[in-house]
């Protein structure tokens, strides 16, 4: 009896020496708390020293509540435990309790609920697009009213066809312009600028008005325009007010018409 009670003993004593070191440990007398409300955070297995006690999101990057965090010395035994004042971390929850060492060369956790506790903020830099959504169609449309054709300002709409093809958010500024010759400076009022999101398609008009007795060929000029990219999208139109030409072709003819009337007239009330 005294062998195998020996033996068990020498087991178990390799059995203990064996065991791997289960390092610093973090546990929480309970699992949820409401914040305000203070949670006992106990500790072993820690090495002598001042560690620190705070209340973090489990996110990336960790944000912590640091006004309530706590620091206390551990003895050489690395056992001991401090109260907690819960208040929701900066970015919001699951949360959990941290403790590190003031080095930050040992860290563990342990989690807590926090009742109330706002969602996860996602901290994460938005990547924008860097290029103008690509130009898939561009026409025009006529809008031309009766007065267009007797000289009156005429009418166009620049319908264009946009597809962001970036895999993120673009924010789109314009500028188009209007008139005779390949620079055309006439004032055309813009869009708003505007987002476009990742893999958007849309449909964008633009209404143009050509100047009064506006004839022959007019170039439209457009910038689509990002951060440090523009894309040109250029259109023309012809424009002949036949209804002024045709007024002026009657008045032509009627003076053809009246001058040899009253050639004929003079010479007979003149008769020689």
């Amino acid at each position: 009896m005294r062998l195998s009670i020996s033996a068990l003993a020498l087991v178990a004593a390799l059995a203990l020496a064996g065991a791997p070191d289960p390092g610093p440990q973090v546990g929480v007398d309970r699992a949820e708390a409401k914040p305000g409300e203070q949670v006992l955070v106990r500790l072993t297995g820690w090495p002598g020293g001042t560690v620190r006690v705070e209340l973090c999101g489990a996110g990336t990057p960790t944000r912590c509540a640091v006004d309530s965090s706590a620091q206390i010395h551990l003895p050489a035994g690395g056992a001991g435990g401090t109260p907690l004042t819960v208040v929701a971390p900066p970015g919001g929850c699951p949360c959990q309790v941290r403790v590190t060492t003031l080095d930050n060369s040992l860290s563990a956790t342990a989690p807590l609920v926090v009742t109330g506790a706002p969602a996860p903020v996602d901290d994460t830099v938005r990547q924008a697009a860097t290029r103008p959504p690509t130009v898939l169609a561009a026409h025009l449309e006529r809008a031309d009213g009766w007065t267009a054709h007797f000289g009156a300002p005429a009418r166009r709409t620049l319908v264009l066809r946009l597809r962001n093809e970036q895999p993120a958010p673009v924010n789109v500024a314009w500028s188009f312009s209007v008139g005779r010759g390949p620079d055309p400076t006439g004032f055309v009022t813009p869009p708003e600028p505007d987002e476009f999101a990742a893999g958007e398609e849309r449909e964008v008009r633009v209404p143009v008005t050509l100047p009064a007795f506006a004839v022959g060929t007019y170039q439209i000029h457009g910038d689509i325009v990002t951060a440090g990219a523009t894309s040109r999208v250029t259109a023309s139109t012809d424009h002949q007010p036949w209804g002024l030409a045709g007024m002026l072709g009657f008045v032509l003819t009627a003076l053809a018409v009246v001058r040899p009337l009253k050639g004929a007239s003079a010479g007979w009330r003149n008769p020689r």
